[in-house]
């Protein structure tokens, strides 16, 4: 019998978090699902913890194949009509495969829910109040897969997989192709994925080993929009999706010291926006803010900004 969801988790020396995330995704509401654990060649002791557990599909990378290569096998074995992505160090909402798969039909290709944000400071609820039903609006859900439910049958047709090239916003590259070849979504205000800001795997302790990936991420991606002629017709969302790798990420400046790394940055992103798109500065500097700031646009004011970041910081 056909499971009615297939979880995919990708494993990588988790084995402080594994635990948690097994037992949150195990005991869910929907007892009819499929859990596809993908052993990256840890080094800890997360395999032998894997191996305790009868009830899931246990595969065992004999090279490493990184988070994408790692999701990849998942899919090319899942048996699921819809397919979910958790990753090891976060957990999950016992309702939320059951809530999810109901909201699916004929029509509706996608769902996604909100999240909350563990830190250290406590849980920050995310919450995506869009009501917004096509699935072409790609700027109205996040950029994570791990907060969605995807159809099978759609990335099976279009041959759809991350790419294993990079280690970061592959997860996008995935999502932004499955959402193209969508027909409906359904976005859900019940924040039922839990995301471990502060985890080793996330975004800001990831950022020197990875950051560039973005850049080549997002030229693939419109690469992909222009082939299919569709560049044009999305192009104002194409930028605010970039624009908002780009914002988020000189946000989070303050937080670092290589300024070699974050000028690299700000020059490859400033050179992305003029080659591709012909009005771009509005989009950047108004970006998710109250006040319009000029400075994004112009590499002299970033390295200022830059500068003043890393005053701020040593106060």
């Amino acid at each position: 019998m056909q499971p009615v969801v297939s979880i995919i988790i990708p494993v990588y020396n988790a084995s402080k978090t594994i635990d948690k995330c097994l037992k949150s995704v195990l005991g869910q509401t929907l007892k009819d699902i499929e859990v596809i654990v993908i052993n990256d060649c840890s080094t800890d002791d997360s395999l032998k913890k894997l191996k305790k557990y009868k009830n899931i599909v246990l595969l065992n990378n004999e090279k490493n194949l990184g988070p994408a290569g790692s999701r990849n096998r998942g899919l090319d074995v899942a048996k699921g009509k819809y397919i979910g992505f958790v990753d090891s160090d976060d957990y999950i909402d016992e309702r939320m495969y059951e809530v999810m798969s109901s909201k699916m039909s004929d029509e509706v290709d996608l769902v996604a829910c909100s999240r909350i944000n563990v830190t250290k400071k406590g849980n920050v609820p995310v919450i995506n109040k869009n009501t917004e039903t096509d699935a072409k609006a790609f700027t109205k859900t996040s950029n994570y897969n791990c907060d969605k439910l995807f159809k099978r049958e759609i990335i099976e047709k279009y041959h759809l997989r991350l790419p294993d090239k990079y280690s970061y916003a592959e997860d996008f590259a995935f999502g932004i192709r499955y959402k193209f070849y969508a027909n409906k979504m359904c976005i859900l205000q019940e924040p039922f994925y839990y995301y471990l800001a502060d985890s080793e795997g996330s975004i800001t302790n990831s950022y020197k080993r990875n950051l560039f990936n973005i850049i080549d991420v997002l030229e693939e991606m419109l690469e992909f929009f222009r082939s299919n002629n569709a560049f044009f017709e999305y192009e104002s969302e194409l930028v605010e999706l970039s624009a908002g790798f780009y914002v988020r990420r000189i946000r989070e400046f303050k937080n670092f010291d290589d300024k070699k790394l974050q000028r690299e940055f700000v020059k490859r992103f400033l050179i992305y926006f003029k080659k591709n798109f012909k009005r771009y500065k509005h989009q950047i500097n108004g970006f998710k803010t109250k006040y319009y700031r000029f400075y994004r646009s112009s590499y002299p004011m970033m390295l200022v900004y830059i500068e003043l970041q890393q005053l701020r910081r040593k106060k």
